[in-house]
């Protein structure tokens, strides 16, 4: 007899998704309880960091489950590149007690949902944007092939008795609304929503576990690129207006600029060099306004 869900990697592939199909997913099923009957999707994240030289190192730890609970542990897992593993197509022991959320009842949630486990940390380390889309394509596929709302989506910390926060540094009332935003995301190309999504992250940090802009860690506490740039334009103008010859005078103090630059992560930092040179840049006189500057 067919498993319940062996219906997942077409529907996935069939929405735009790169599927992987490990061996015997298909016939992958956990012992814990009855088979699946849908009525949602949960999300997940692994607590397992993950890059794109390593997008999906937990696909294993899935399909065998760990010493305190057996596997298979979710029905797929999307990698830091927005590629999905298929791990089962019957039970799986991802979900446990679940409270009644959105329109979904309370009770085993391993029957309830279909479980996406979205490979990253999830504490200091947020999905990536490709990552991120991946879940939102693959949960309305599911949802539509179920017929079902947008709203039975649900993050795990939605639905457990136990306090989870995964998935970790997302909004669900965003993530539920991007479901709802098909139509407008066919506007853009994957390539081009992956690009805004990248220069989020890098301009803001990863978010907080309710979605929240909280920025990188640093000496100096938690802060964004964008408020690096803030304080540094607010330093020139609280000295008062820079002359037409820019002086030592008129600019912010090369040590608090030094230690502000110090305390970024390097690869933070050097965005925000670039950004700054690129307005030092526009900001330069050209040879004509030199000169009329300094005949005054």
């Amino acid at each position: 007899m067919a498993l319940p869900l062996v219906w997942l990697a077409d529907t996935l592939r069939a929405a735009g998704l790169t599927v992987v199909e490990t061996d015997g997913w298909q016939e992958r099923s956990a012992t814990s309880g009855p088979l699946p009957a849908p009525v949602g999707v949960l999300e997940h994240h692994t607590a397992t960091p993950a890059s794109y030289e390593d997008p999906a190192p937990s696909v294993q730890l899935c399909i065998d489950g760990r010493p305190d609970l057996e596997g298979p542990l979710c029905h797929a897992v999307i990698g830091f590149d927005g590629v999905v593993h298929m791990i089962a197509a019957g039970r799986a022991n991802h979900a446990g007690e679940a409270k009644a959320s959105g329109p979904n009842p309370a009770g085993d949630g391993n029957t309830l949902y279909v479980g996406f486990e979205w490979d990253y940390q999830g504490e200091d380390q947020g999905p990536s944007p490709e990552q991120y889309r991946a879940a939102v394509t693959a949960t309305r596929a599911v949802l539509e092939h179920l017929g079902r709302p947008v709203d039975a989506a649900r993050g795990h910390k939605e639905t457990s008795v136990r306090g989870k926060i995964d998935p970790g540094h997302v909004d669900m009332d965003r993530f539920r609304a991007d479901l709802g935003n098909k139509d407008q995301e066919d506007q853009m190309t994957p390539e081009q929503d992956a690009i805004l999504r990248r220069l989020e992250h890098e301009l803001l940090g990863p978010r907080g576990p309710n979605g929240e802009i909280q920025g990188w860690h640093t000496e100096v506490g938690p802060r964004t690129i964008v408020a690096m740039l803030v304080d540094l334009v607010n330093t020139v103008v609280a000295r008062g207006q820079a002359p037409a010859v820019p002086t030592q005078a008129g600019a912010a103090d090369p040590e608090a600029i030094k230690a502000a630059f110090q305390a970024l992560p390097p690869d933070q930092a050097a965005p925000l060099l670039a950004e700054l040179v690129r307005i030092q840049q526009g900001r330069q006189l050209t040879p004509e306004q030199y000169a009329q500057a300094t005949q005054r």
